[in-house]
């Protein structure tokens, strides 16, 4: 047969493409998980919304104004723009308009709003979207992923970035001929498997995680600070158990990300202040020039031209080594300076980590800097000014402190997994950077720091737990203003920070906390510091852990879940046990819904079944603040929380037709440990 042009088309390829047929069978990107498996970020369903617009078409458009009403509830647009596309669309004749950015990552919930009123002219395209069901949860260090042009998910910052090659699948295909009566040609068929993207799990846990982000919600709301930042690592491995910051952001919808992009844990530098002098103190006893009951006169130095003083700038008069370490003594680091010799301390700051990355998994990690180029830069370093540090250095500094002068390098990866062969292609583990310290030195260190909560001189008392013994450095740390070449003026004008651990017998948490420039409580950050988010943190961590340790087994059999939508709740095998802890929405017997939409899940796990009839609201007493919020966030219904703990009432009560109710209360509290 002969095939030729017409009217400039290629006949052959018109004829062959009519029966051509290209599948893609698209590969799911790897989930990222918490330490204990529960998922922090995964692919969803989701939809984009196109209005058709052509009368000449079946289901088109019939009322505009509706379409409008109905959109503007569930899209990021006003009626009005929304119904000027549609009008606009209908006066160039075209067929069907889409609304960019703003009309997809619909979810099903919301699909479903809009079927319910039954407008003609609105149709849902199947997508994907990255979900992160947890919103505003270890953001900055998880990142988030979206999708490109071309239709692929591709990570922008964090986790999602670094691991986007690790995670991001491989795309299958299905080609093959059909006949005119649309039947597969035998021997055409061409396939190809799609290959999914593997798992990323996180050190992170996400009840540490959960305390973390409720303790920052609160201490943004009591200083309204220019920066606030919390992190939390195991003191014997340098895993990273909880990391959070604000401003922050929530990655399922991008809300408040232009607000900070920087991750503080690896790329935030800055002056440390005063908690940096723990690594002065241990250079000193190392080369044993710290003797904690030897005199010396506290005020002011004279270096070169500029007078340094002490906090209390008439000082305390001559009083002892552990005294000023006790008072956070500037003249006591640079006595110890002197004593140590600027080389030799130079030495032990770089041993310490300091001035250049952790080697972490992040490629954007900053270094920070040592400026020691002259006397007065090396007095003022003594004591945590000009030198610039990041938290992540901060917090490996002080491993070795806690682990016998030997190092730890922290880490945030716990595991890279092949979905496909369950194989464990990169585990993080504990690492050994350098032994910094001598074990004795290590010991006099900590005997030191022991002194510096309620020691002998009562100072930072707010810091003392009820049940557990703990200890720390504080800090006050002026900030550099690179615009104006001086450090900011001003009594509260610093960022005010506490790096601790516990137990002090058995350190098993350290946690960095800081707060930078707060605008109101001005005088608690003097007062109290951050006690007041650090505290409650470090209680709450220790005791789950406590109880983590008791409840521990050595291998956690998950559940798998196959999609049940539409099925009768009677006849889903998961849903005839206890395994699962189940929600139910709605008074009927067929799931129309369900969340999360996990593959696999922990015992224990909740699930929220939607099913037919009227919407109720389900009864969460007993339930904890982090399942209340993915149950009501799934619902669409705005949360507020009073206490801690666990729900004991809701303004809504259970039973109670939801009907279009936006807003909820919980009152919480902590269940009695002694029952």
């Amino acid at each position: 047969m002969l095939f030729k042009n017409v009217d400039n088309v290629n006949l052959k390829e018109q004829a062959s493409s009519k029966y051509d047929r290209h599948l893609v069978d698209h590969a799911e990107r790897g989930k990222i998980k918490d330490r204990d498996g529960n998922i922090l970020a995964r692919d969803t369903e989701a939809y984009q919304i196109a209005v058709i617009v052509g009368q000449d078409f079946d289901n088109h458009i019939e009322d505009s104004n509706e379409v409008a009403k109905a959109l503007s509830e569930i899209i990021d647009m006003e009626e009005k723009e929304i119904l000027k596309v549609i009008n606009d669309g209908i006066e160039k004749g075209l067929y069907q308009v889409e609304f960019g950015d703003k009309g997809r990552n619909v979810d099903y919930k919301e699909k479903q709003k809009i079927e319910d009123q039954e407008l003609k002219g609105i149709i849902f395209t199947p997508t994907i979207k990255r979900s992160y069901p947890n919103g505003i949860f270890a953001s900055h260090l998880i990142g988030y992923a979206e999708l490109d042009e071309e239709g692929q998910i591709d990570g922008r910052v964090g986790i999602e970035k670094e691991y986007d090659k690790e995670m991001t699948g491989k795309d299958g295909f299905k080609d093959y001929n059909v006949d005119s009566w649309n039947y597969i040609v035998p021997g055409t068929m061409e396939s190809k498997k799609s290959v999914d993207g593997m798992d990323v799990e996180l050190t992170i846990d996400s009840n540490i995680q959960l305390y973390l982000e409720e303790s920052l919600d609160e201490m943004e709301e009591y200083f309204e600070p220019e920066e606030l930042f919390a992190f939390v690592a195991d003191a014997k491995t340098g895993e990273i158990l909880g990391a959070g910051q604000r401003p922050s952001f929530n990655p399922d919808t991008r809300e408040g990300f232009g607000n900070s992009w920087l991750n503080m844990l690896y790329e935030y530098q800055f002056e440390p202040g005063s908690t940096f002098k723990v690594f002065t103190l241990a250079a000193a006893i190392e080369e044993g020039e710290y003797d904690p009951n030897q005199y010396y006169m506290t005020g002011q130095r004279q270096v070169m031209d500029s007078t340094i003083y002490d906090w209390e700038k008439s000082g305390w008069g001559s009083i002892t080594y552990n005294e000023g370490l006790q008072y956070s003594s500037n003249t006591l680091m640079m006595d110890l300076m002197d004593n140590v010799g600027p080389k030799k301390m130079l030495e032990y700051y770089k041993n310490f980590g300091f001035g250049e990355p952790t080697g972490s998994e992040f490629s954007t990690e900053a270094s920070g800097q040592i400026v020691f180029d002259n006397e007065l830069q090396q007095k003022i370093t003594s004591f945590g000014q000009t030198i610039s540090t990041t938290p992540i250095q901060m917090i490996q500094g002080f491993t070795a402190l806690l682990n016998d002068g030997m190092m730890k390098k922290p880490y945030v990866i716990k595991s890279v997994r092949d979905t496909e062969t369950d194989e464990v292609v990169y585990r993080g583990q504990e690492r050994n950077v350098e032994q910094v310290i001598s074990k004795e030195t290590a010991e006099k260190t900590m005997d030191e720091m022991n002194t510096l909560v309620g020691g002998s001189l009562n100072r930072n008392s707010s810091y003392e737990l009820d049940d557990y013994t703990v200890t720390g450095k504080t800090g006050t740390a002026q900030i550099y203003d690179a615009d104006a070449g001086g450090y900011l003026s001003g009594d509260y004008e610093s960022l005010t920070s506490f790096i601790g651990y516990a137990p002090v017998e058995d350190p098993r948490v350290i946690i960095y906390y800081g707060v930078k420039r707060a605008s109101k409580n001005k005088s608690d950050t003097w007062d109290y510091g951050v006690s007041k988010g650090f505290n409650p943190l470090m209680e709450r961590s220790l005791k789950y852990l406590e109880l983590k340790d008791v409840n521990r087994s050595d291998e956690i059999e998950t559940i798998p879940v196959e999609d049940f939508t539409g099925q009768d709740v009677s006849d889903v095998d998961i849903l005839q046990n206890d395994l699962l802890n189940q929600v139910y929405v709605g008074e009927g017997t067929t799931v129309e819904d369900y969340y999360p939409k996990h593959t696999e899940m922990l015992p224990g796990e909740v699930i929220v079944i939607q099913t037919d009839g009227e919407k109720t609201m389900p009864d969460l007493r007993g339930y904890s603040k982090r399942d209340a919020i993915l149950i009501m966030d799934y619902l669409g219904i705005k949360s507020n929380f009073k206490g801690d703990g666990y729900v004991t009432e809701q303004t809504i009560k259970p039973g109670e037709p939801l009907g279009d109710k936006q807003k909820i209360s919980f009152t919480l509290k902590m269940k009695d440990s002694n029952k």
